[in-house]
């Protein structure tokens, strides 16, 4: 079998698995096929992860001095030892190597075969991002699971007319009422999308709405007690939160991994050249980073939710944080035709240097986003200002501006403001609320003015 067929069998084989420890079985198995090599070893973060069965760790002394060099170069390099060469193979995707495929052998190898090594570095890259993403997936679907079956409302999932999901809650309420589950049944059949429930001077309120998950029609149902006027007033505006919320976050899920399933099949399935592939690969490449932004939006709430968000301050250059997120959304303000303008000189603070870059990329991104088509210059400004004792982050823009009457509601968890443009725009929801604490996490306030049609201003207070 030649190379070509070996990468072939190589890319059927890894879409299949479904653990980094299959993953690293099918690498052994094709580097035996291309080059004569006595142990392998797979590192991550500096640890051993894998060993071939009845395989030995490679002593550190080999590669150590090389593992930072081979991660910045992404290219298989092999260096002599004694009368071995030992090889160094890095896993990657895109910049970012995920992993280093440590390996002893007696040869030197051709640059034709270091060429083929890179090839499979990158596909399997691409394969085990993919599993991490849909190990996180599966994590928040978990989470999710654990608060519904924990939450005071009932939740029922219907396929078709069967159950495919029911908390714990929804269960009790049905094992109470037993003449309610019919009832949900009928109004579901006469797609209807609210109703309410009495028995023995209790009251529920059922919602009924109709959902896709990956091409897949379910059924919501959520039953509430609203026995007190006052309690129907407040889980109805729960009812539209969590309702929207959960369209929202299947639709975010569902569209960049329809996207990664659609290219992947294509690409398994037809004969195509190396420039197809490149095309869709970066395809591939895009909605998994969309993916992994959501996720990581998804991670941040839960560790809101939990209360367990950390920050770990130090002495940090401001400017250089300004500097970062301009080169992260450079990219988008072009796409937009939205100039950025930077006003910051010598402004040092002590924060958690990650968390500070996340809120000013949220409100970059946000300005961009919600920019004025109808104006010929759209523009977003970041500005950092010492203060003395305090440092000002304000970001302005001559976007579309908010409500009035909304401003006081931007920064809860799921909000997004209600018009056409706003659900036209991908989001969750979740970004100003993750903003906000981790704002108050470094004990600072966060203030926003805005006028519809004229723009925004977000302004970020930190005591230094």
């Amino acid at each position: 079998m030649d190379v070509q067929q070996l990468l072939s069998k190589y890319m059927l084989e890894i879409s299949k698995v479904e653990d980094e420890k299959t993953l690293y079985t099918a690498l052994s198995e094709i580097i035996k096929r291309v080059l004569d090599f006595q142990v392998l070893n797979i590192l991550s973060s500096g640890n051993v992860i894998y060993l071939e069965p009845d395989g030995v760790s490679i002593s550190e002394n080999y590669y150590s001095d090389y593992i930072s060099w081979v991660e910045e170069r992404l290219h298989p390099t092999f260096l002599p030892f004694e009368d071995l060469y030992v090889g160094l193979v890095p896993i990657f995707k895109g910049k970012k190597s995920l992993a280093i495929a440590v390996l002893l052998t007696t040869s030197e190898p051709t640059p034709e075969i270091i060429d083929y090594l890179q090839l499979i570095a990158y596909l399997s890259g691409i394969t085990l991002e993919n599993l991490r993403l849909f190990k996180m997936v599966d994590d928040s679907r978990k989470y999710f699971e654990t608060v519904l079956n924990v939450s005071n409302d009932g939740i029922v999932v219907f396929k078709d007319t069967e159950i495919e999901f029911m908390n714990l809650k929804a269960k009790q309420i049905l094992e109470e009422n037993g003449s309610l589950l019919e009832k949900i049944r009928e109004e579901v059949e006469h797609e209807s999308s609210f109703f309410e429930f009495e028995k023995e001077s209790t009251f529920f309120s059922i919602t009924i709405k109709k959902v896709e998950f990956f091409g897949e029609e379910r059924i919501l149902v959520s039953l509430r007690n609203i026995t007190t006027e006052k309690e129907i007033q407040k889980l109805k505006e729960v009812d539209k939160i969590k309702t929207n919320f959960i369209a929202n976050i299947s639709h975010e899920l569902r569209t960049p991994l329809a996207a990664i399933k659609a290219y992947t099949e294509t690409m398994l399935n037809m004969p195509m050249t190396l420039e197809e592939m490149q095309e869709f690969l970066t395809i591939i490449q895009t909605q998994s980073e969309r993916l992994e932004n959501l996720l990581n939006d998804l991670l941040d709430f839960s560790q809101l939710e939990s209360n367990t968000m950390k920050i770990v301050k130090e002495s940090t250059d401001v400017c250089k944080i300004v500097e970062d997120v301009v080169k992260s959304t450079k990219q988008m303000a072009n796409d937009y035709d939205v100039d950025i303008r930077v006003d910051c000189k010598n402004v040092t603070v002590n924060c958690d240097p990650g968390r500070m870059e996340q809120v000013l990329l949220n409100l970059v991104t946000n300005a961009i986003k919600f920019s004025d088509k109808s104006k010929e210059e759209r523009y977003v400004k970041i500005e950092a200002i010492d203060d003395g004792d305090q440092i000002r982050l304000v970001v302005s823009d001559n976007g579309i501006g908010i409500p009035g009457d909304k401003l006081d509601k931007i920064f809860d968890k799921f909000y997004r403001v209600d018009n056409d443009l706003t659900y036209s725009i991908p989001g969750t929801g979740l970004g100003l609320a993750i903003v906000k604490e981790i704002v108050q996490l470094h004990k600072g306030t966060i203030q926003v003015e805005s006028e519809e049609g004229k723009g925004s201003i977000f302004t970020v207070i930190i005591p230094k």
